[in-house]
């Protein structure tokens, strides 16, 4: 019996909550939105104020007095139907603050974010969001001002395409004071020195964004061997080349050494266009000399406005 009584209350409930939120609805256009009860009294007390002086200065003594009294009894009626309204909690409703504080938890500030449209996504190298987001971390959400002429340019860099190299510059010394804020060995010490890491090799342009991550020789069947087991005869290389710069041609070469360092072979093959944050494998027949101990590779990058440059 309990649980059917419980439902009943919960509906009963409901239908008065949602019969009195209609009902205030309703008279929102007699108080406005926001309504306050000190301005809703004041505004009955001037209306009050005003109907009196006219009637008894333009109308006939009986007449005045009559229409003074009705003034007066909706004038009281008011008040009451105000504290009635004000005990419903109608007035002094705080209906902003809470969706402020919920929009601002939502949108975490981010001003390394820009706000124009981004023409093409910056190389993993220069990415620095990760890292933004991190010391944002450490000062509570708000970066101190020694952050604002990096920012700047980080937004700068994000936001154009054919001058990255020049604003990078720019990045790089503005990323100075935040350097000077950290005791060395510190975590914002080791996110500067990676910063700093990456920008430089990207200003620098000698294929330091372009890497060969793995390099492996097999027989002819197929198994995975050394170079020296290679020797006398023909085998094959892979190679695996990952670029976190801008897009570029790469070509690659496999060079063999002998036990004094001298080249003694070499093998390229082209990778051809590798873009942003790529990664490419190739593989190519290669015959390993008879005196070849190790082996090495040579990056060769080139892009449509530089030239080609070797690692």
């Amino acid at each position: 019996m309990s649980q059917p009584e419980t439902h009943t209350n919960q509906s009963e409930l409901a239908t008065d909550v949602e019969t009195e939120s209609t009902f205030l609805d309703r008279i929102e256009f007699l108080t406005g939105e926001d309504p306050d009860l000190g301005s809703f009294l004041l505004v009955v007390g001037i209306v009050t104020c005003v109907f009196i002086a006219l009637f008894q200065f333009t109308l006939p003594t009986p007449v005045a007095y009559l229409l003074t009294a009705g003034v007066l009894f909706v004038t009281v009626l008011s008040a009451i139907i105000a504290s009635l309204l004000d005990g419903f909690g109608y007035f002094g409703q705080d209906t902003t603050t809470t969706t402020t504080e919920s929009v601002d938890r939502e949108t975490a500030p981010k001003p390394w974010v820009p706000t124009e449209r981004v023409s093409a996504p910056l190389p993993p190298v220069i990415n620095f969001d990760a890292e933004l987001r991190a010391y944002a971390d450490m000062y509570g959400g708000e970066l101190p001002a020694e952050f604002d002429p990096f920012i700047r340019d980080y937004l700068r860099l994000k936001t154009n395409t054919t001058n990255r190299a020049t604003i990078a510059s720019d990045l790089r010394a503005g990323l100075n004071p935040i350097g000077a804020r950290f005791e060395a060995g510190s975590e914002g010490d080791k996110l500067y020195e990676d910063i700093s890491q990456r920008l430089f090799r990207y200003i620098s342009n000698r294929g330091g964004h372009v890497a060969v991550d793995r390099i492996a020789f097999y027989e002819e069947d197929g198994t995975e061997t050394d170079v020296k087991g290679l020797r006398g005869r023909v085998g094959r290389v892979e190679l695996t080349v990952t670029n976190e710069g801008e897009p570029a041609e790469v070509e690659l070469t496999v060079e063999l050494y002998d036990r004094n360092g001298s080249t003694v072979s070499s093998r390229s093959c082209t990778a051809g266009a590798v873009g942003s944050g790529a990664t490419k494998v190739l593989d190519t027949d290669i015959f390993v000399p008879s005196d070849a101990e190790r082996a090495g590779t040579a990056i060769r990058i080139s892009d449509p406005g530089r030239t080609a440059t070797s690692v």
